[in-house]
């Protein structure tokens, strides 16, 4: 169900002809929704760079022309290393779930702003999720106890994402769908907290890429939602 109160819907903006390419930064880039932004953001023509573990599975990039740098984003001195391996336009958290934990979350944000500040980065895009922070209320009431630690996770997260004095984006899902065969993708971007609804990770990312170079998505956090997919 999508609550339809306020809801504002933000299209990105498309590249001029002149529009030089950007240096990109994915963490998460081999991972589902990560693999997605690495090829829209290819298919802009920029510059992607994805930061991997040595032991990630690299399949879903077969074939792309990106540069991989290996570290552990766990690992405070791996992130710097990435950050500081060339001047990044824009970085984006794609980050899925680890072994180590819901803690996870907040821990790779903690590195990857931190890293972020201090090279400077201009615009750093977080994929976060419903229910952290002051969406917990859009969230199902009957699953909020066993997310309850990933939600704070996530939410404490967003927070270091907001302080960290880097303009940002947050975007957040609350259920991920695959895009039918033959399905148009009309996920848009809405500031309501309380906006609830499914999306694929098709509209994720191209939302993810028109926010690279969109002046309104700067410092705002956003509900990716698909009114064509259903939530159930």
């Amino acid at each position: 169900m999508i609550i339809l109160s306020a809801l504002l819907p933000i299209f990105g903006v498309a590249a001029t002809p002149n529009s030089p390419p950007l240096s990109v930064l994915v963490f998460g880039g081999s991972g589902q929704l990560g693999s997605l932004v690495v090829r829209a953001a290819l298919a802009e023509g920029h510059k992607v760079s994805v930061f991997a573990r040595e032991t990630s599975n690299m399949q879903r990039l077969e074939g792309l022309p990106v540069t991989v740098i290996r570290g552990d984003v766990r690992e405070a001195a791996d992130v710097d290393r990435a950050l500081k391996s060339q001047s990044f336009d824009v970085v984006v958290d794609a980050l899925g779930r680890s072994e180590s934990g819901v803690e996870f979350y907040e821990q790779a944000a903690g590195h990857i702003t931190r890293a972020a500040a201090a090279t400077r980065v201009k615009h750093l895009i977080h994929h976060g999720s419903v229910g952290a922070g002051e969406s917990r209320a859009a969230y199902p009431a009957n699953l909020l106890p066993e997310r309850n630690a990933l939600l704070l996770s996530k939410g404490a997260a967003e927070k270091l994402v907001r302080d960290s004095g880097v303009p940002y984006t947050i975007i957040r899902n609350a259920v991920l769908r695959p895009l039918p065969a033959g399905q148009a993708d009309r996920a848009e971007l809405f500031e309501d907290p309380l906006a609830f609804g499914a999306v694929s990770r098709e509209g994720v990312a191209r939302l993810t890429v028109q926010c690279f170079r969109d002046p309104r998505c700067r410092n705002r956090t956003f509900h990716a939602i698909d009114a064509g997919l259903a939530y159930r």
